[in-house]
């Protein structure tokens, strides 16, 4: 880690680290001092928000310090506001959201202050849901890695970081250097001991900026004024913008409902009264996504479901979708142990636990739109908007895309599960009852490499190749020396809006007739078709990947494996018996010398 030196900070206010504890007053002082201090060095500054109680103090810090610098005649430059959106966050919080960036943007217009809004959100191929349903992904649970969060969070706010520098750069000219921005957090050490811990091995100041990147990455300053706030700090500095006696962007009237509605009894309400506030310890209530599982249970959502008054009953449906993703994630049947890779030696692949099965990922896909279609039914009957939306007609054709690669299911299920929904009233209601499964009961160590690859397996049209394609005269591309039909191309896996609409209105019934049950066509197909239509555009560069996927998907369906897919015995059976291999007199009579551990299963993540 690297501190930035005092010499950048030119024309700065100085300040030393307190000798004692300074009044919530002083730490105030402080942190815009310290902010203004950023900016007269000529530092451009980002402000990361969740809208939570620490970094809606830190942005309201920022703001204050911005304003004094504009009443001293400083040219104060734009402010970049970040914030990120899952699109599975907790929809009362995402609501809440909404309406705060709506008050940053009248009180910085009514001030006059410079500040431009980011909010980041998932692409197609970051998308959570589509990735858990499609197939492509499982949930991250408790010691796993939390790729969700990379996926979602970290992911989009780089490509946005990215943007933010861009302009910057453009801006400042020769000036510019990767240390001219610094971006505000609302760390605190108080928040934990693990937090403090971590803090402090990062050099975390409330003074002086910290370079939080490793060495060869390019300069990545952050700074948290607010590093030596106590909880009690933090709900002070609420209550006094609560009771009028600091003026910033929102009057956090609904910050404070927000965490006393998800915190239960625990929420301390620091309303000044007096010059005097309640001394009880503060509640540190947590939100998130809806669908968290990196949690053992979402206490935040619990106690809003809690309510006598039953004002958050709604979200009922959402809590009992991720209590079934959960109780499901270790089920042996619910899971697909055919592998997504091919040992390119000996053309074996292997039999192990990895993501969700076909059947498992369908039945989710029918108790996420029967979710969003009674909540439609809802918003219609009392004149309003849907308050939450998990899956769109875009969401679903892209889990379509992923279940025609891994062909999971006949072409076009998705849509058709859609339509039968939306438009012909079809419902699915997640049981009452079930079973939960533990981690005990998922053998993830199980592991055995089977023969896979036949004389089929490589064929011109086993992969990102179409024979309808070229009799219909789209023209083909070389990559590398193999040929690929020629595809729509962009930064980032992408439907388009309008073609997903017309597809469905115009295409989707053929399509279904078409591919429909009466016939044995490879679930491929339906890449194809949308491909050729122009529907899709496929990541740049990513040609190999889709034609490895392909192949693969292609052969499972061709040896008839999607059935079996849940049933790790069935498949290797299968898999022997199509090998001729003489060990399927036994399914347990394997050579160890073809068996062995894996790790734990339980994040896998593909490409698109």
């Amino acid at each position: 880690m690297q501190l930035i030196a005092t010499s950048l900070f030119q024309d700065a206010t100085p300040v030393t680290a307190p000798v004692k504890e300074p009044s919530f007053d002083e730490k105030v002082v402080n942190a815009v001092e310290v902010i203004k201090s950023l900016i007269r060095a000529g530092k451009r500054v980002v402000a990361a928000t969740s809208f939570g109680k620490d970094s809606s103090v830190v942005l309201a810090l920022t703001l204050r310090a911005m304003e004094e610098l504009k009443a001293e005649g400083v040219e104060v430059p734009e402010l970049h506001v970040l914030n990120s959106d899952t699109l599975i966050e907790n929809p009362v919080v995402h609501a809440f959201s909404k309406q705060e960036i709506r008050s940053l943007k009248a009180y910085a217009e009514r001030k006059g202050l410079p500040v431009r809004m980011w909010v980041c959100s998932p692409n197609l191929s970051e998308n959570w849901l589509i990735s858990l349903i499609g197939g492509r992904t499982v949930a991250s649970m408790p010691g796993n890695s939390a790729k969700c969060t990379i996926q979602m969070k970290k992911s989009p706010m780089d490509r946005t970081k990215r943007q933010i520098k861009s302009i910057i750069k453009q801006e400042l000219g020769s000036a510019f250097s990767d240390d001219s921005i610094v971006t505000l957090i609302g760390t605190r050490r108080d928040e934990s001991a693990v937090r403090g811990r971590n803090m402090a091995s990062r050099g975390e100041s409330a003074i002086v900026p910290v370079n939080t990147a490793k060495e060869g990455e390019k300069a990545s300053w952050i700074l948290s004024p607010i590093a030596d706030f106590t909880t009690m700090d933090v709900f002070t500095f609420l209550g006094r913008v609560t009771n009028g006696r600091i003026e910033t962007y929102s009057d956090f009237c609904q910050l404070t409902q927000v965490y006393r509605d998800s915190s239960g009894d625990c929420m301390v309400n620091i309303f000044m009264r007096d010059g005097a506030a309640e001394r009880k310890t503060s509640c540190g209530a947590r939100h998130g996504c809806w669908m968290c599982l990196r949690v053992s249970s979402d206490k935040s959502m619990e106690n809003m479901l809690a309510q006598e008054d039953e004002k958050y009953s709604w979200m009922a449906p959402l809590s009992s979708f991720r209590n079934y993703l959960k109780a499901r994630h270790y089920d042996p049947s619910a899971r697909n142990w055919l592998a997504r890779s091919v040992n390119a030696d000996d053309g074996t692949i292997k039999i192990a636990a990895n993501a969700y099965a076909p059947d498992f990922c369908l039945e989710l896909l029918r108790y996420a739109l029967t979710i969003d279609a009674n909540e439609i039914e809802w918003a219609m009957q009392n004149q309003t908007s849907p308050r939450f939306n998990l899956l769109g007609m875009k969401e679903v054709l892209a889990i379509d895309l992923l279940w025609a690669r891994h062909s999971y299911q006949r072409p076009f299920t998705a849509l058709a599960e859609y339509k039968a929904i939306f438009e012909n009233g079809k419902r699915y209601s997640i049981p009452e009852e079930y079973t939960e499964f533990l981690r005990s009961d998922l053998d993830i160590s199980r592991s055995v490499e089977l023969p896979f690859v036949d004389s089929e397996f490589h064929g011109i049209f086993e992969g990102l190749r179409s024979v309808d394609d070229e009799l219909s005269c789209q023209s083909v591309i070389s990559k590398k020396g193999v040929y690929y039909t020629n595809v729509n191309e962009t930064n980032e896996f992408e439907l388009d809006d309008e073609s997903v609409h017309l597809f469905y209105e115009f295409e989707l019934d053929r399509a279904l007739e078409y591919y429909g049950p009466h016939t044995d066509v490879y679930p491929s197909q339906a890449v194809h078709y949308l491909l050729r239509f122009g529907v899709v555009s496929i990541k740049k560069g990513g040609h190999s990947e889709w034609d490895r996927m392909l192949r693969i998907g292609n052969q499972l369906h061709r040896l008839g494996l999607r059935n079996i897919l849940n049933d790790p015995d069935a498949l290797i059976e299968k898999l022997l018996h199509q090998s001729h291999d003489p060990r399927s007199q036994n399914s347990l009579g394997f050579s160890t010398s073809r068996l062995s551990p894996l790790k734990d299963h339980g994040q896998l993540q593909f490409s698109f």
